[in-house]
């Protein structure tokens, strides 16, 4: 397609996997695009058998260690192509700087034009380009007239403070005014910026504008003076918003179209290397012990392999759980990758489905398609929990031992010594082996299936043809491509179904058990204690849950690929992959686009300084997050006492973090810029350019201090590079211009890749090539305009090797302010962010637990009403679940990353609790992951969906949904139990206050026990291939492990804020009464 142009997007950088399981299959680069690296052409059951073939190959054909640096390096032409658009723009603006006719125009204010080409980022995707020079634009204009009015008024003060014929330069009136001003505007505009993510780069170059004007304002005599200099800087400003976008839109040109399809494409790879991991874990159960820590190989004596061997299982042991083996770890990462995919791809839809394009698809079907791709994505996670399962299960049953862990007391159920776990494992050995085959062909053919709709749409490239592939077309089964493949991927998932069977007959001979005895042994009653017989029986049902929870999942995602593919079909049968057209966004779209920059959502993934810095996502909570009752006002009932609402809320406007923030960076600012509002120091200003000072200000400023920190040390580095870099450049063509004009493209372009690689250091490496360009456009300004007109203003002329140094200086200085405004009068840290973030995904959570209560009663009770409607309440549920999963996935990934800068901050006192808070993320992580698969699984309970059945009727169907739809109501309590739990561990770990005493947490489910009192026969073997059975397997597993997470939750959290304790002790004596330690130790003990 046409805006699939092979470019690759400026996407954030991800780590990509090291486990070999994945690198064999794909290459995921550093901006999170995965390409193929051989010819990828699947591999259907009849080409099973020459894999092993292939891989002796592959391991014959090493690449060469160029190619291998290069491919670490990530430079494929997609990133080279981005890194010559970035060079562009200033190195275009400094070559056309040499006509006469534009030296005359910008005179002393050349040099600024491709510094903001640079803060224009033109290497944006074009939606949010154009969103961004629209804001840059307006913000340039507001300063300028805001700047006019301030010097204006700067300009009546000196003309009432001014004697008659006095020629006094300084006039302490018309500074202070112009102070005032500078002080007022910067405030304001960060307030706006902290409030507003959206508006970071705006507010920056507002920052240089009214920085540049109003500390120049107390130079001037008269207003026609201020208005030649800000018509100068509006002619600049403009000028490198033109340059920028000509660039953006002309010169290797990227849509944000390109950037969602470029990231659907790296989806399917990373589904189908997914995919392979886990065929990799699975087959990996058929001989290893899945409840014991991996042990190191015996017939390896090498010393130093050992040395190596036991370096690597420490940090096995500080990083995962003990019966982790390397495939369960390999799937792990790769999971890890496409759930950070998902995130991303989620923040970039807006901006894709906005745009005006020449392609085929347009915004329904890429919604459509991100639709198909989460069906695929949740079953993927959900079999990839069964590493966890086994975890807890070996935790629990105390089969391997866990530092730290308070949860390995198994119940009386579970409890079996040795032999039973040395029986169990073989148990698994054997089932892995009876599932191996139908695994294997289904996941071949599925892994074939997302292959063939990236073809069908466009989105993958075609294979090369090799001698392999031409014979193996003369064979009878379709390949990836061909018309009846979609045929060809049902029968197999059909097949796959209906022999569910045997794996369960192969799994019941292995336990030596008939069907009725499995059936007439029941769980005993509440209370009762569990016989040898039904302790057995419930170990056999926990198997039997788990085999049919993997077999449903896997099931489940050959549907889901099935419906992808099916997509794709219907596509080229509609003509739409045939020929490019216009694509327009609809006007309600862009209404909605226009009314709500810088709300809700449409900040996500902004590649600005603060958020990239920070590693943070901004995403919008709901209005009902942290909403606070007014304990002293009843709401407003007249129209005076809305009027004083009104009035209230200037106040509470002001004294807000952001406004605080605002008010610091304001502080910062005149820290430096008081030198030029003073008498005895305003020439200094203007002769050493310490506005520049104030420029790195407004460009380094962040809202916590750890950013703040490895912010300075890295500027101050990255300057120092620039300066050296400058010298270099500057001598090494004998300072001859164009030599000057072609290495300086030549610096920045390798710049560039670090500034597209390291989307964390961006601020850092945007200082970088900032100062560079400062340095070189001056030297390259005063050798066209001379030195008289460049020491007109004021400012001396200095060489090259002067000039740098004091650029250094003023970065360093600059720098140094901003830190020491973020951490006075006290610190922002990203500690207490990290923690305020991890309240409100407690928050989202417990929306998102509550939704999906809803949903699965609503598709119980039959109330979920005609889905292709949206006023129906399953659509509505459905919207509003899918929003709240896309948050949390862009929300919990970014926690890790928020915590990782609390190690640049300064630790005082005790160490922080990172171990606490990692914890924290993975319950969070896991309860969201099984509440998305019990939403999910219930999906097979609707009727609509039985023709994907073929073993199942609608009556029984029916009666399943009756049974579990009492079930339900009776799980009522628990469910709500679980969502005021979740709320109240956001608020107390939000305000950083302690639990209340004795939380009661809600009991498990116990669906088994629950649905055997409603209906004896329900849970009978001879039901095991009904799909209500199979959901109802991955009801049961999940909603055990959400109990068990939320447990583990309270646990971390009451180790992070405390409990509040009201205990007391009565001693020997009845005539003393002492309270616990913790109140003794506060004074607040009661003694009688």
């Amino acid at each position: 397609m046409a805006d699939n142009a092979g470019v690759e997007p400026d996407a954030t950088e991800r780590r990509r996997p090291r486990d070999h399981e994945i690198e064999d299959s794909i290459v995921k680069d550093g901006d999170g695009k995965v390409e193929e690296e051989a010819s990828n052409q699947g591999s259907s059951p009849e080409r099973v058998q020459s894999g092993e073939e292939g891989k002796k190959k592959e391991v014959e054909k090493k690449p060469s260690k160029l190619k291998e640096i290069w491919g670490k390096l990530g430079l494929d032409m997609g990133t080279i192509m981005m890194m010559f658009k970035g060079s562009c723009a200033p190195v275009i603006a400094i070559a056309f700087y040499q006509a006469d006719s534009v030296a005359a125009t910008y005179t002393t204010l050349g040099y600024l034009v491709p510094i903001i080409t640079v803060l224009s980022m033109a290497i944006m995707p074009r939606a949010k380009f154009l969103q961004n020079v629209v804001l840059n634009t307006l913000a340039v204009c507001i300063g300028s007239a805001v700047a006019l009015l301030g010097i204006w008024s700067g300009v009546e003060a000196r003309k009432h403070t001014t004697r008659a014929g006095s020629t006094a330069r300084y006039n302490s009136s018309q500074s202070a005014v112009c102070a005032i001003w500078l002080f007022a505007n910067i405030w304001f505009v960060n307030l706006l910026r902290a409030k507003m993510p959206a508006l970071q780069f705006p507010v920056i170059i507002y920052s240089i504008f009214t920085n540049i004007a109003f500390t120049f304002g107390p130079l001037f005599p008269t207003i026609n003076a201020g208005e030649a200099l800000i018509v100068q800087l509006l002619k600049g400003f403009l000028t490198a918003f033109a340059i920028s976008t000509g660039v953006n839109l002309f010169i290797i040109p990227i849509s944000s179209r390109t950037v969602v399809f470029k990231e659907q494409a790296g989806y399917i790879q990373l589904i189908r290397a997914t995919l392979k991991a886990q065929t990799a874990y699975l087959q990996s159960l058929e001989t290893s012990d899945m409840f014991a820590p991996e042990e190191p190989a015996e017939d390896d004596e090498d010393g130093l392999d050992n040395d190596k061997k036991s370096k690597k299982s420490k940090k096995k042991e500080k990083g995962s759980h003990p019966a982790a083996n390397a495939q369960a770890m390999a799937l792990k990462a790769t999971l890890t990758a496409l759930t950070g995919l998902h995130g991303k791809l989620h923040g970039d839809m807006s901006f894709g489905k906005r745009e005006t394009a020449w392609g085929k698809l347009d915004a329904k079907d890429i919604d459509e398609i991100f639709t198909l791709f989460r069906a695929i994505l949740v079953p993927l996670i959900g079999m990839s929990t069964i590493t966890d399962i086994f975890e807890r299960i070996a935790e629990r049953r105390g089969w391997v031992k866990v530092p730290d862990s308070k949860f390995d007391r198994a119940e009386s159920w579970e409890a079996c010594g040795k032999e039973a776990k040395e029986k169990e494992k073989k148990t698994w050995n054997e089932i892995m082996k009876t599932l191996h085959e139908p695994f294997e062909v289904v996941t071949a053919a599925m892994d074939e299936g997302i292959q063939h709709a990236g073809l069908l749409l466009e989105l993958i490239p075609k294979p090369k043809k090799t001698k392999e592939a031409d014979v193996e077309e003369k064979g009878d089964s379709p390949k990836p491509g061909d018309k009846d493949f979609a045929k060809y991927l049902d029968k197999k998932i059909v097949d796959f179904y209906s022999k569910r069977g045997e794996t369960l007959k192969a799994w019941a001979k292995q336990k030596g058990i008939t069907a009725s005895e499995f059936n007439s042994t029941k769980a005993p009653a509440r209370g009762e204690d569990w016989t040898p017989d039904a302790a057995q029986h419930r170990r056999d049902q926990q198997q039997l849950y788990l085999i049919l929870y993997l077999e449903h999942l896997l099931y489940s995602t050959g549907l889901a690929i099935s419906n992808l593919i099916k997509f794709a079909d219907q596509k080229v049968e509609e003509g739409k992959m045939a020929k490019n057209r216009f694509i327009f966004p609809g006007k309600r779209r862009l209404k909605k686009w226009i009314v709500n920059i810088g709300r809700e959502d449409t900040t996500i993934d902004v590649e600005a300084p603060d958020s990239a810095e920070a590693g943070t996502n901004t995403v919008y909570l709901g209005s009902g997050f942290n909403p606070r009752k007014d304990p002293e006002h009843l709401p407003p009932q007249t129209s005076w006492q809305h009027f004083g609402n009104g009035l209230r809320t200037i106040p509470h406007f002001l004294g807000s973090a952001e406004s605080a923030f605002g008010f610091r960076v304001a502080c910062a600012t005149l820290t430096v810029g008081i030198v030029a509002f003073l008498k005895d120091t305003q020439t200094f200003f203007m002769e050493q350019r310490l506005v520049w000072a104030m420029i790195i200000i407004a460009i380094g400023m962040s809202m916590t201090s750890g950013q703040s920190i490895f912010g300075f040390i890295g500027r101050v580095l990255g300057t120092a590079v620039a300066m050296v870099c400058s010298l270099v450049i500057w001598y090494i063509v004998d300072q001859k211009t164009p030599g000057v004009i072609v290495m300086l493209w030549l610096f920045i372009f390798l710049e560039m890749y670090f500034f597209i690689k390291f989307q964390r250091l961006i601020a850092i490496f945007l200082v970088a090539i900032v100062t560079q360009i400062l340095i070189i456009g001056y030297e390259l300004q005063v050798r066209k305009i001379g030195i008289a007109a460049a020491s007109a203003s004021g400012q001396p002329y200095y060489p090259i090797y002067e000039l740098a140094p004091y650029r250094l200086a003023c970065v360093a200085g600059g720098s140094f302010v901003a830190f020491i405004w973020t951490i006075f009068p006290y610190p922002l840290t990203d500690r207490s962010w990290l923690r305020k973030d991890l309240g409100s995904t407690l928050y989202l959570l417990a929306n998102y637990y509550s939704m999906v209560h809803s949903t699965i009663h609503a598709r119980m009770s039959g109330t979920e009403g005609d889905l292709s409607l949206k006023t129906s309440p399953g659509r509505q549920l459905e919207k509003a679940r899918h929003k709240i999963f896309g948050k949390l996935l862009l929300l919990l990934p970014s926690l890790k990353q928020h915590a990782d800068f609390q190690v640049f901050e300064l630790s005082i006192g005790g160490k922080f609790p990172r171990p606490t808070y990692d914890g924290i993320i993975l319950r969070a992580t896991g309860i969201m992951n099984y509440l998305t698969l019990m939403s999910y699984a219930t999906n097979s309970w609707v009727e609509g969906n039985g023709v994907q059945y073929p073993s199942s009727s609608p009556e029984r169907r029916h009666e399943w949904l009756n049974a579990l739809n009492k079930l339900v109501e009776t799980v009522n309590p628990t469910s709500h139990g679980i969502t005021s739990i979740l709320s109240l561990l956001s608020a107390s770990v939000t305000q950083g206050s302690a639990l209340p005493p004795f939380i009661q947490l809600p009991e498990a489910y116990d669906l088994s026990r629950r649905l055997e009192a409603l209906d004896t026969g329900i849970l009978d073997a001879r039901h095991v291939e009904e799909p209500g059975y199979s959901a109802y397997a991955v009801l049961q597993v999940c909603s055990s492990l959400v109990t068990d997470d939320l447990a583990r939750l309270v646990d971390h959290v009451k180790d992070l804020v405390g409990e509040t304790d009201f205990s007391f002790k009565v001693s020997a004596s009845e005539t003393s009464v002492d309270s616990t330690a913790s109140e003794r130790s506060s004074g607040k003990g009661k003694k009688d």
